[in-house]
C-alpha cells in the first residue's frame, strides 16, 4: 500500500511506559519501559495502599507506570521538575503527527493512575506516587479523532496532509481487536516478546489477572500475561542452538522432554501467582538432556504458561467458546499443539499481522467512519484451527503440564 492512499491513521504501542516530556515537547529523560525491574521498593510501598485496588482495580506490580513514576520522584527529582506531562510511547508519535498532546483510555488505565470506574485521572493515585496530577495529559476514547496529519509530518512520512489521526490504544487492547476477539465468549492470545491473554468483561474485576480498558468502547479487558514468552524462545535460539530457529530442534525432541520442565519467568510471574522476584528455571534436568530437549522444554513451558493464563482469564470472563492466537511463537508446531492440548479446546491461529497493528487499523477505520462497527474488523481475520488431539503424544504433554504445575507450586 502506498502511503498516499492511506485514509486515516491510528496508533498502538507498548503499555505502562514512563515518558516524561518537558516544556520544549521533548523527553526530559529516556523512556522507562514496562520491563524495567528496579522499582521493587516503590512497588512494595504502593502495594500497601488499598487505594490502587479500589480505584485502579489492579494489584501493583513492577510492570505498571505508577511504581516507575514513584521511582523517578525518589531517584530523579530533576526529571520531575523539568517535566510538563507524562505520556505513553505511542502518544509521543501521535504528537509528532498532529501537534496535539493526549493519551487514550486504555493507556491511561494501564498507568495505575486512572480511576477505572469513574473514567478519569485520580488525584489520590497520583499523590500516592509523590507526583503532581498536573502531569496527566487529556484522555480520549480509543476511536476518537485526536487531530490531523500536519504538513511537517506528511513531509517526513509521505502520509497525506490533513487525514484524521485516531487516538489509538495500548498494544494489549488493540490486539483484542486485531485478533477479532470481540465477543464475550472469545479469548485472544498474543504471543510476542511477552504473551498477553485477553478476554472481555462488563465489570472491572481482575480475579487472578489484570484489568485494562477496552479499545472497543464500554467494558474492560481482563488480561493475564507471560512476561518472557518470545524472550524465552529467543534465548534458547541464541544460547542453546547457536542462532538456529527453535522449531526443528523442538520437533526432534519427544513430547514431555524426558521429564524436563522449563519455567518461563525471566521477568517475574503473574500466574499461578504474581511474583515479581521469580526467575526462569529448568526443573528435572539430567545428564541426558541435550540441546533439542532443552529447546523443546522452553517451547512447552511457554505454552503451559499461556495455558495457565487462559485459565486465570476464564475464571473471570467464563470458559471461552473460542481461543484465537497470534504472534511469532505460534509459528512453532510444537507450541501450537502443546497449547491446544493444555487448554483442551480448539485453537484458531490468526495469520501474521492479526495482532495489535491490525487492531490499530481497525480503530482507524471505525474512528474515521470507514467501518460502522468493530465487528466489521473481525470479519477479515483469517484463522487456521488447531485441534487438541489425542493419543500418546497428547498424554505425554498433559503429564508434562502436570509436572509444570507442580514445579510452579513448589517454587513460586
Amino acid at each position: 500500500m502506498r502511503a498516499s492512499s492511506v485514509l486515516a491513521v491510528a496508533l498502538s504501542g507498548h503499555m505502562h511506559s514512563l515518558l516524561l516530556v518537558g516544556a520544549d515537547d521533548e523527553p526530559v529523560a529516556p523512556a522507562v519501559t514496562w520491563a524495567y525491574r528496579r522499582v521493587g521498593e516503590q512497588t512494595a510501598r504502593l502495594a500497601k495502599e488499598p487505594t490502587f485496588a479500589r480505584l485502579a482495580a489492579n494489584d501493583v506490580v513492577d510492570a505498571f507506570t505508577a511504581p516507575k513514576l514513584a521511582w523517578a520522584v525518589e531517584r530523579h527529582p530533576e526529571w520531575i521538575a523539568a517535566a510538563r506531562r507524562l505520556v505513553l510511547a505511542k502518544d509521543f508519535l501521535r504528537f509528532r503527527l498532529t501537534g496535539e498532546w493526549a493519551t487514550d483510555e486504555t493507556d491511561a488505565a494501564g498507568t495505575l493512575l486512572y480511576d477505572l470506574r469513574a473514567r478519569r485521572w485520580s488525584e489520590e493515585l497520583w499523590a500516592a506516587t509523590g507526583a503532581d496530577r498536573r502531569l496527566a495529559p487529556p484522555v480520549l476514547p480509543s476511536c476518537a479523532v485526536a487531530g490531523a496529519v500536519r504538513e511537517e509530518a506528511a513531509a517526513e512520512t509521505g502520509l497525506p496532509v490533513g487525514i484524521p489521526v485516531i487516538a489509538g490504544a495500548g498494544d494489549v487492547p488493540a490486539a483484542v481487536l486485531g485478533l477479532g476477539a470481540v465477543a464475550a465468549d472469545q479469548v485472544g492470545v498474543n504471543v510476542g516478546t511477552a504473551a498477553q491473554i485477553m478476554g472481555l468483561s462488563p465489570r472491572p474485576e481482575p480475579g487472578g489477572g489484570f484489568v485494562l480498558g477496552a479499545a472497543g468502547g464500554e467494558g474492560y479487558v481482563i488480561m493475564s500475561s507471560l512476561y518472557a514468552a518470545g524472550v524465552s524462545v529467543r534465548w534458547a535460539e541464541r544460547t542453546l542452538l547457536g542462532g538456529a530457529p527453535v522449531g526443528p530442534a523442538a520437533d526432534r525432541a519427544p513430547a514431555g522432554c524426558a521429564g524436563l520442565v522449563y519455567l518461563p519467568f525471566m521477568f517475574g510471574s503473574t500466574v499461578p501467582v504474581k511474583n515479581d522476584a521469580a526467575r526462569a528455571a529448568f526443573v528435572g534436568q539430567g545428564e541426558g538432556h541435550d540441546s533439542d530437549l532443552l529447546a523443546r522444554a522452553v517451547v512447552e513451558g511457554v505454552a503451559f504458561g499461556c495455558a495457565d493464563a487462559v485459565g486465570a482469564v476464564s475464571a473471570v470472563v467464563g470458559r471461552p467458546r473460542e481461543i484465537r492466537v497470534v504472534g511469532g511463537v505460534t509459528r512453532s508446531r510444537v507450541w501450537r499443539e502443546t497449547f491446544a492440548a493444555a487448554v483442551g479446546k480448539d485453537v484458531a491461529v490468526v495469520r501474521a499481522g492479526g495482532g495489535s497493528a491490525r487492531g490499530a487499523a481497525v480503530l482507524a477505520a471505525v474512528g474515521a467512519g470507514i467501518w460502522s462497527s468493530f465487528e466489521d474488523g473481525a470479519v477479515g481475520t483469517d484463522a487456521t484451527p488447531v485441534l487438541p488431539g489425542s493419543g500418546a503424544e497428547v498424554e505425554a504433554v498433559l503429564e508434562a503440564y502436570a509436572r509444570y504445575r507442580e514445579a510452579c507450586a513448589r517454587l513460586l
